[in-house]
């Protein structure tokens, strides 16, 4: 059991490197299904190894000007507070299996606006940031809710509304990643959270070595390809989630 949740552990790290996704919403449903952990205790384990990972995949982007910045502050000003707030306040009364059931339709959603992005012509870089501060809250109470950092939905916006290449697209939704996965462990321990510390660093360290290889491997790898991966393994989860949790019932 332990071995399979490492080989998660390190497949979550290269595709937050490779398609700046793929983080908490594989570890969540990976720490439940995988680890047998209480799905309360599950996204806050989720968050502290995305954390980790992606503060490191944000240092090979930032030495790489990879980041956009003006849609980390467009998009972050949006979303920390909204996350904060959900997770603090309204994160208890949702029944952890409707929390499991939004997050499946999300990914869903998600993965079809991807895969469709690929067949629409590359648009100029725009500069929209109260679309994406709006954009930012939404995110930001889907992160608190469900634990995950957001990158499953960060990504497709800053394709299709900022008119980022794919490239810069990872490289900014880790920055946005990085930051509300850390908020939410902040928000955790302020709560009284209890972690099982050998593992959630066990995971990170491996976590971190799967982002730094994904990283790597984005270079060579084309945006429409990227978009394709990002696609096809976000719907890949959306179905198991949806499909594990009808099958629980």
């Amino acid at each position: 059991m332990m071995i399979a949740l490492y080989i998660m552990a390190a497949l979550i790290g290269i595709s937050l490197g490779l398609i700046g996704a793929g983080g908490a919403i594989v570890a969540v449903p990976t720490f439940v299904y995988v680890g047998g952990i209480d799905p309360n205790l599950a996204d806050g384990y989720a968050l502290f190894v995305v954390a980790v990972a992606s503060a490191v995949a944000v240092l090979m982007q930032g030495r790489e000007k990879n980041i956009e910045w003006r849609a980390v502050f467009a998009f972050g000003s949006g979303t920390i507070i909204t996350l904060v707030v959900v997770r603090y306040y309204l994160d208890q009364f949702v029944p952890q299996n409707v929390q499991m059931l939004i997050f499946g339709v999300a990914l869903l959603a998600a993965a079809i606006a991807m895969l469709r992005s690929q067949r629409l012509p590359a648009k100029p870089a725009q500069n929209k940031p109260m679309m994406l501060a709006l954009y930012g809250i939404a995110v930001g109470a889907f992160s608190g809710l469900l634990g995950v950092g957001g990158g499953f939905l960060m990504t497709p916006a800053l394709v299709l509304w900022a008119g980022l290449d794919m490239r810069r697209a990872v490289a900014t939704s880790l920055v946005l990643i990085s930051i509300n996965s850390t908020a939410g462990v902040v928000t955790d321990m302020v709560d009284g959270l209890q972690y099982d510390w050998p593992l959630v660093i066990v995971c990170a360290i491996i976590t971190t070595a799967g982002i730094i290889v994904g990283t790597l491997l984005s270079r060579r790898i084309d945006g429409n390809t990227l978009k394709a991966i990002f696609g096809w393994l976000v719907l890949a989860i959306g179905i198991g989630v949806l499909a594990a949790e009808i099958l629980r019932y």
